[in-house]
Protein backbone atom coordinates (compact mmCIF):
# COMPACT_ATOMS: atom_id res chain seq x y z
CA UNK A 1 0.00 0.00 0.00
CA UNK A 2 2.65 2.44 0.65
CA UNK A 3 4.00 1.91 -2.77
CA UNK A 4 0.80 2.76 -4.12
CA UNK A 5 1.25 6.28 -1.77
CA UNK A 6 4.70 7.23 -3.09
CA UNK A 7 3.57 6.21 -6.44
CA UNK A 8 0.88 8.92 -6.44
CA UNK A 9 2.94 11.54 -4.65
CA UNK A 10 5.59 11.03 -7.34
CA UNK A 11 2.78 11.75 -10.07
CA UNK A 12 1.50 14.24 -8.43
CA UNK A 13 4.82 16.03 -7.79
CA UNK A 14 5.85 15.88 -11.43
CA UNK A 15 2.07 17.65 -12.40
CA UNK A 16 3.16 20.13 -10.33
CA UNK A 17 7.11 20.63 -11.48
CA UNK A 18 5.11 20.84 -15.03
CA UNK A 19 2.67 23.49 -13.75
CA UNK A 20 5.57 25.65 -12.30
CA UNK A 21 7.98 25.42 -16.02
CA UNK A 22 4.62 26.27 -17.55
CA UNK A 23 3.76 28.84 -15.30
CA UNK A 24 7.83 30.27 -15.58
CA UNK A 25 6.98 29.61 -19.77
CA UNK A 26 3.53 31.67 -19.50
CA UNK A 27 5.23 34.25 -18.07
CA UNK A 28 8.36 34.77 -20.35
CA UNK A 29 5.71 34.62 -23.22
CA UNK A 30 3.47 37.05 -21.92
CA UNK A 31 5.90 39.34 -20.40
CA UNK A 32 8.94 39.15 -22.71
CA UNK A 33 7.56 38.27 -25.70
CA UNK A 34 4.17 40.34 -25.91
CA UNK A 35 2.09 37.51 -26.68
CA UNK A 36 -1.65 37.74 -25.54
CA UNK A 37 -2.63 35.79 -22.76
CA UNK A 38 -5.13 33.08 -23.01
CA UNK A 39 -5.95 29.62 -22.08
CA UNK A 40 -4.79 27.89 -24.55
CA UNK A 41 -1.58 29.58 -24.16
CA UNK A 42 -1.56 28.49 -20.51
CA UNK A 43 -2.25 24.62 -21.12
CA UNK A 44 0.18 24.94 -24.11
CA UNK A 45 2.65 26.04 -21.37
CA UNK A 46 1.61 23.56 -19.30
CA UNK A 47 2.34 20.74 -21.92
CA UNK A 48 5.68 22.16 -22.81
CA UNK A 49 6.56 21.93 -19.22
CA UNK A 50 5.47 18.35 -18.59
CA UNK A 51 6.96 17.27 -22.22
CA UNK A 52 10.43 18.91 -20.54
CA UNK A 53 9.68 16.71 -17.63
CA UNK A 54 9.25 13.43 -19.86
CA UNK A 55 12.37 14.11 -21.65
CA UNK A 56 14.66 14.67 -18.59
CA UNK A 57 13.14 11.40 -17.10
CA UNK A 58 13.48 9.12 -20.12
CA UNK A 59 16.60 11.01 -21.74
CA UNK A 60 16.95 11.93 -25.56
CA UNK A 61 17.63 8.02 -26.36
Amino acid sequence: MSHLVNEILLRLAKAGVAALLGAGVYLVATVQFGASGSVELALLCWLSGAAFILLVQEGPI
